[in-house]
């Protein structure tokens, strides 16, 4: 096994621009035509990305899974998944407002008889253009009757989400059942379960570009109210924590039971080699690099996505000429929390509450109990809530 590196499979969603071409200049995607997302990393269905490097070119990541099971992904994640590959990874570019939706829980995909597995998700803003915002999270206050009602009123964003401001380089981790929608003006990379589940009470333009039917829009309200999540957090992007390594600067962006996204930065040559038995995904967002391992080279630029099969050893060389000659990379894998995140941070003096940081806030935060620390650290209190919704006015409304 060697680096390998995609083609992405591209996705015309009606919220789609040019920034692919424009920002990321990727190759394989057209010019003149508005695209979503590129799916970089994928095995869901039909929906495959495929080589493009070495001997392995043109095969599907599907038809690799089928070959090498455990030898590409390792065999840890290949006794907890077996066949299924459980990430997709893509890039997002959002010219035009998302629809407002949510995902469901594992738990709420298999209980309403869905073919796809729940879908928890995080994005990490490559940029975001001034003025650029996001909806994220249920808004103060929220309850069903509330959500209902909103959908029933046409005030299906501001009147569920919390509308907050983007930043490049902020993560946000949208666990299943967390209403979400990106706004425009984002150029996002996306981590997920492999799954494509979910509902939206605001299509945006879906029915109409024959992306979903008008009968199958019209159940997914009911069914977002059922799946949603009513809490309230602090704040809505995580807080990553940085490490250095040599000359590899190392930043926590997010952690869960599904996976963890870094960002990596170094101006010169490093080795990599994950400890763990298990696959890595690295997708360039600045500069260039040289990747080598297995007796192949392949050379990435921004845009690119390669998939590290297990136990491989590389050596990343960035390229002079791009940012000084550093390269930024965001790093993908399936964790075990304890040992990958946990306890690498505590050995370096981290406190409990900067580490549950990477998790965000409320139910879908997986590193809380492995912190000893309480579920609601990072919601809203009652008082709290009462304060602001008493500084707004009175009326939730307004707390957007």
């Amino acid at each position: 096994m060697y680096p390998l590196k995609f083609h992405p499979f591209l996705k015309f969603y009606p919220y789609g621009g040019t920034r692919f071409v424009d920002v990321l200049e990727k190759d394989g995607v057209p010019r003149h035509v508005d695209v979503a997302e590129t799916w970089e990393v994928a095995d869901h269905g039909e929906e495959q990305s495929a080589v493009a490097n070495g001997p392995l070119a043109g095969r599907t990541l599907g038809s690799l899974l089928e070959e090498f099971g455990a030898g590409l992904v390792g065999e840890e994640i290949h006794a907890r998944y077996g066949s299924y590959f459980p990430l997709l990874i893509k890039f997002l570019d959002c010219d035009k407002r998302l629809p407002a939706h949510l995902h469901p829980s594992d738990e709420d995909a298999a209980r309403i008889g869905l073919t796809d597995r729940g879908k928890t998700e995080a994005w990490y803003i490559v940029r975001a253009d001034p003025g650029a915002m996001a909806f994220s999270g249920a808004k103060l206050g929220l309850a069903p009757h509330d959500f209902e009602a909103a959908i029933r009123e046409r005030n299906p964003y501001a009147g569920v989400m919390n509308h907050i401001q983007t930043t490049t380089g902020d993560t946000y981790f949208v666990p299943a059942g967390r209403p979400h929608a990106l706004d425009a003006g984002n150029l996002a990379f996306e981590v997920q379960q492999n799954s494509d589940a979910g509902f939206a009470w605001e299509w945006a333009g879906f029915v109409e570009a024959g992306v979903i039917t008008a009968q199958e829009a019209a159940q997914h309200p009911a069914l977002a109210v059922q799946c949603a999540l009513y809490e309230t957090g602090i704040q809505e992007a995580t807080m990553p924590v940085t490490i250095e390594e040599g000359p590899l600067k190392r930043t926590f962006c997010c952690a869960c039971k599904y996976f963890v996204l870094e960002n990596l930065r170094a101006l010169e040559p490093i080795q990599f080699q994950d400890a763990a038995p298990r696959f890595n995904t690295l997708s360039i967002i600045n500069g260039a690099a040289t990747i080598r391992g297995g007796g192949e080279e392949v050379f990435a630029r921004r845009g690119d996505s390669l998939l590290i099969p297990a136990g491989l050893p590389i050596e990343i060389v960035p390229q002079s000429g791009t940012n000084a000659g550093e390269v930024e990379i965001l790093r993908c894998y399936v964790p075990d929390l304890q040992r990958d995140v946990v306890q690498v941070l505590a050995d370096r003096n981290f406190s409990p509450r900067a580490i549950a940081g990477l998790g965000s806030y409320g139910a879908g935060n997986d590193l809380l109990p492995l912190l000893g620390l309480r579920s609601d650290t990072f919601l809203l209190t009652e008082a709290a809530q009462a304060q602001a919704i008493q500084a707004a006015g009175g009326s939730r409304d307004e707390t957007t």
